[in-house]
């Protein structure tokens, strides 16, 4: 079965999973890269007290976790090829990618509640699908 055959057969919900899981995986490598170059480099290494001077490292920090993110969807290509639908693997589609990986926990807590809400509504139209079929209502 293509990749095109298995993506028409997933549900919305499968489909996101899936892209999910992929930006999780991504997201944690790049980390990972990020604190090794922090680490090697003392001026990103520690906090300053220098208020200019900390908005340099942060704004480094960011660059830093950006550029990460990208090389790290770039090296991870091949599997990509296989892991998201066809037509998600151009280049500008890997770019996007490591720039939503290096997104932190911001993104992450945006996608949580994204995930919340949609399996909240899942949860809303089953408990209605079943009322009518039932007849009365149940608590869930």
């Amino acid at each position: 079965m293509e990749r095109t055959q298995v993506v028409t057969t997933m549900s919305p919900v499968q489909f996101l999973a899936g892209v999910l899981g992929v930006l999780v995986s991504l997201s944690a490598a790049s980390e990972r890269l990020v604190e090794v170059v922090k680490n090697l480099i003392p001026f990103l290494r520690h906090e300053n007290k220098d208020e200019k001077k900390e908005g340099w490292r942060l704004s480094i920090l960011q660059i830093l976790a950006v550029g990460a993110g990208i090389v790290t969807a770039l090296l991870a290509r091949p599997f990509l090829k296989n892991a998201l639908p066809g037509g998600w693997d151009s280049v500008l589609t890997i770019i996007a990618l490591g720039f939503l990986a290096s997104g932190g926990s911001g993104l992450w807590k945006g996608l949580l509640s994204w995930v919340s809400a949609i399996q909240k509504l899942k949860r809303e139209q089953f408990v209605q699908l079943r009322e009518r079929r039932t007849g009365s209502p149940q608590s869930a």
